[in-house]
């Protein structure tokens, strides 16, 4: 149970009493929507219809992933989510996201009243949501948005189909790495995903991608631009890529790295950035890329940053090299705090 976000609890045991009252609701998902988002979205989507049978509902966000959308034509090939929103909603429900910006340009005009807004979401807390929503259901000690929807059918005591038990557990599949990031309790979960008609090496196949000839070119142009900081015995890289940051920081972890952070700039613009780090990183500093870099990272290139522990990013329009050094130094004070130094020691390599 949500025991961060002081209406949660209430808003679980309430659902179908706040969704009843709305006939027709609009879900939103984040831009570039990852599998996490879009599984969670058809699911609670399929929730909201059994609550209220005489609803109607529209899903949409400012572009799916790649992955993603292989997901849906996997499971759920009739789903419909829209890139763009013409009309307003009595009621909105954003899923995965707890940020305006974060439901990027495309979004950035849907009418979003707090009273009729509801939040479902695992990510670190953002203050700008008690300006966004009165109805929050989150807790970010959960891996992924999935295990929350799944909680949701639970609660009101609605069985799951075979398709939405295939879309909770890929999704899970996505957020933990395949259960790398996954605690008791979203074991758990997954368990009663498969005890409910959930197909393990369907999910797990749905999320094999061929990377394209432009990805596999993002991510050796990172490598052979990163700069290496060794910071105390962490190896941490940072590098500047066109597009495909998220992929190219997964790949300089693939090649030794501790921690990844990479700035991508597909047009003048726009600035993307990603982060990511082992486990290991995590565990043994503390350190959590979401709060302790790219919120602060955010402001910096003129936009919002969050995220998880060991997986972050930031949206903006400039500043991309400022933001990527800033990074370091953001990492080296806390690499700092956690060995009770006044200042970790830094070798720069190439």
């Amino acid at each position: 149970m949500d025991r961060k976000t002081p209406f949660g609890d209430e808003i679980r045991l309430n659902l179908k009493a706040l969704v009843s009252e709305h006939n027709q609701i609009l879900v939103l998902g984040h831009h570039n929507a990852d599998p996490d988002a879009v599984c969670s979205m058809i699911a609670f989507s399929n929730l909201y219809q059994e609550l209220n049978p005489r609803g109607q509902v529209v899903m949409a966000c400012d572009d799916v992933s790649r992955l993603a959308r292989q997901v849906i034509d996997s499971f759920d090939s009739s789903a419909k989510i829209l890139e763009e929103v013409t009309e307003d909603y009595p009621f909105v429900v954003l899923i995965d996201t707890n940020s305006r910006f974060q439901l990027g340009v495309g979004m950035k005009d849907v009418l979003l009243h707090p009273p009729t807004t509801l939040v479902i979401d695992h990510h670190e807390p953002n203050p700008e949501i008690a300006f966004l929503a009165a109805h929050v259901i989150a807790d970010s000690d959960r891996s992924s948005t999935c295990e929350i929807i799944y909680e949701l059918y639970e609660q009101n005591g609605l069985d799951i189909s075979e398709k939405t038990a295939n879309l909770l557990l890929t999704g899970m599949l996505f957020d933990t790495r395949r259960f790398l990031y996954a605690d008791k309790r979203a074991l758990s979960i997954a368990l009663k995903l498969l005890d409910a008609g959930a197909d393990y090496e369907r999910c797990v196949n749905s999320l094999r991608i061929q990377q394209d000839r432009s990805e596999r070119i993002a991510r050796l142009k990172a490598a052979r631009r990163l700069e290496i900081h060794q910071i105390e015995e962490w190896i941490v890289v940072t590098a500047k890529v066109s597009a495909f940051e998220a992929s190219a920081c997964r790949g300089l972890l693939d090649l030794g790295a501790d921690v990844a952070i990479v700035g991508g700039q597909p047009s003048k613009d726009v600035v993307r950035l990603s982060s990511r780090s082992t486990h290991r990183f995590h565990v043994e500093t503390g350190i959590n890329l979401g709060k302790d870099v790219m919120e602060h990272l955010g402001e910096t290139i003129g936009g919002e940053g969050g995220g998880h522990p060991n997986a972050a990013g930031a949206n903006g329009k400039r500043n991309r090299t400022k933001a990527l050094e800033q990074a370091v130094e953001l990492l080296r004070s806390a690499i700092a705090r956690c060995k009770g130094t006044e200042e970790a020691s830094d070798t720069r390599g190439s």
